[in-house]
């Protein structure tokens, strides 16, 4: 099995990229590596002599945030090949954070290749789900132990992942809940913990008690001390900061009498604390803070958290409720972090491993269309379907390699979805009277309705870009449920407003055999509404993206 991917997650600007080129048995003699940024080529570089496994060294790029896709033509006795990769550089790591997650770690899963994995999906940063001893003591007092949900743990596994995922370029976060401590702790410390409106204690799965995260309470100094512990003992790049959904209000016995406590408004302040601790043993400690269900987003989006996080769960069922939590996130955070949706595939765990992977597929096109990012993938080629990760399904061979180049096709567009200065238009700029943008086809949508073609439209003074997705056959709009395969779209024509004479009209897609960018025939139209430019898009399997280069 041949296979291209560059050794790092993610470089810096200017820093040396190498892409590793793994052979095998295959008989080729020498290649050519051709390096694209969007549809211009940046590099070409030949390759003279191939080994089983062949490390290529292509400099460094002085782009402050750029995607860029490799294709390698392979050149042999017996024909040609073509493999295909991508790569980012980025002058700050934290202007796009991709996750994944990991959960084994007993000592047979040292060296299972969970994190070298992750890499080839371009995964930067990976959440270490129940690593810790206990959720009131992360750090362990020895090596072997069992953390509170049963699982075995070897805190040298935990250890060892944690230097691979540097390594490569990935930041590992410390899974540590925000309130959470074992039943020993509370009957230690009663009053530290929070009530319900009946004065009993709050409890998750009767395994953890739920504690006084308010300022000033000794549970919140005490939290802060383990995340602490968690990296300048363990040595991970960061914490992330779980939460259950509930309690939204809860009552302290820290005082004489019960006191209300509104929990939204005292965790904005604990991520701020929580930075301003750990910047003092660590230079640019990363925090990510769980919003369950979207709660509470828009006070934690405003604090030093470096992503806006979100778990979605109903109500939030719907293709649009992505677009919306994504917007609304982007906006909160005044458009300046990442966003990530930890949106949990049920599908693999309950439906056919088929229409799984068609609901994947439609999901990641959907999320990345909006400029977010996507928590679904980890360990070796797993998906999460529900909130406790070790029970995550795995991906069938296919579907695992279908996924990473949507992946791939991720980070070789970047800059089409994640440039900040990219501006919604969709609700504006077509249909009614609004002419910017025309579809000659009637079966669209920028709703993401069932039966229809999914259109998102964004635009700044570069480029003006559509992202369509394929509904076609689907029956309904649910992003939780499994899919069958869109019923390919043909001959899809636009007519698009342009101030001027443009660069050219190009067309992309992981769901042909190359990813490389397409130019598009185009023809001036002139009328008394000003210039326009006709064009058509010859076929759209599940996701298609369009970009004008102006």
């Amino acid at each position: 099995m041949m296979d291209l991917y560059p050794l790092k997650a993610q470089y810096l600007r200017n820093e040396e990229i190498t892409l590793r080129l793994e052979l095998q048995e295959e008989k080729f003699n020498n290649a050519v590596i051709q390096i694209y940024m969007l549809e211009k080529e940046a590099l070409v570089k030949e390759i003279r002599t191939l080994s089983e496994v062949t490390d290529i060294r292509i400099g460094g790029f002085d782009e402050p945030f750029a995607g860029y896709g490799v294709e390698a033509l392979l050149y042999g006795e017996h024909g040609t090949e073509i493999l295909e990769t991508a790569f980012d550089v980025a002058d700050n790591p934290k202007r796009s954070l991709r996750y994944g997650f990991v959960s084994d770690f007993e000592e047979k899963d040292t060296d299972n290749g969970a994190i070298e994995q992750l890499r080839k999906y371009h995964i930067n940063m990976v959440q270490f789900y129940d690593w810790s001893y206990r959720h009131d003591t992360l750090v362990p007092p020895h090596d072997v132990y069992q953390e509170m949900m049963g699982k075995q743990i070897d805190f040298r596994t935990v250890k060892t992942k944690i230097k691979t995922a540097s390594g490569y370029g990935m930041k590992s976060m410390a899974y540590g809940a925000v309130y959470a401590a074992s039943g020993d702790f509370y009957n230690s410390h009663k009053n530290w913990a929070f009530y319900n409106g009946n004065q009993e204690v709050f409890r998750f799965i009767d395994v953890f008690y739920i504690m006084n995260i308010e300022k000033g309470a000794p549970w919140r100094t005490h939290l802060i001390e383990q995340y602490r512990d968690a990296i300048v003992r363990a040595g991970f790049s960061g914490i992330h900061m779980d939460t259950y959904g509930f309690p939204k209000t809860a009552f302290s016995h820290l005082q004489e009498r019960p006191k209300l406590v509104k929990l939204d408004q005292e965790f904005g302040g604990l991520i701020d604390e929580t930075r301003e601790e750990l910047q003092k043993a660590v230079d640019e400690p990363c925090l990510v803070f769980n919003n369950v269900g979207n709660w509470p987003v828009a006070e934690t989006a405003k604090s030093t958290v470096d992503a806006v996080y979100i778990e979605v769960w109903s109500p939030y069922d719907r293709y649009y409720h992505i677009k919306q939590l994504i917007q609304e996130a982007k906006k909160l955070s005044g458009n300046k972090k990442p966003v990530i949706l930890a949106a949990y595939l049920a599908p693999f765990r309950t439906e056919d491993s088929f229409s799984a992977a068609n609901a994947a597929y439609i999901l990641t096109a959907a999320i990345v269309s909006n400029g977010g990012y996507h928590l679904l993938i980890g360990e070796n080629n797993a998906v999460l379907t529900q909130g406790y990760y070790g029970d995550y399904s795995i991906m069938s061979d296919e579907t695992a390699a279908v996924m990473r180049k949507y992946y791939d096709f991720m980070i070789r567009y970047l800059n089409l979805f994640y440039d900040s200065t990219l501006q919604d238009v969709s609700m504006t700029h077509i249909g009614w009277d609004n002419y910017e943008y025309q579809c000659g086809f009637e079966n669209w949508s920028v709703n993401g309705e069932a039966g229809k073609v999914w259109i998102t439209i964004r635009e700044n003074e570069r480029f003006k870009c559509l992202y369509l997705i394929n509904l076609c056959g689907c029956s309904e709009d649910s992003w939780n449920k499994g899919k069958a395969v869109p019923f390919k779209q043909k001959n899809l024509t636009f007519t698009v407003n342009v101030d001027g004479d443009i660069q050219g009209v190009y067309c992309a897609s992981p769901d042909r055999d190359t990813c490389k960018s397409k130019s598009l025939e185009y023809a001036y139209i002139d009328n008394e509404k000003g210039k326009f430019i006709n064009f058509s898009v010859e076929e759209l399997s599940v996701w298609t993206v369009l970009f004008i280069r102006l």
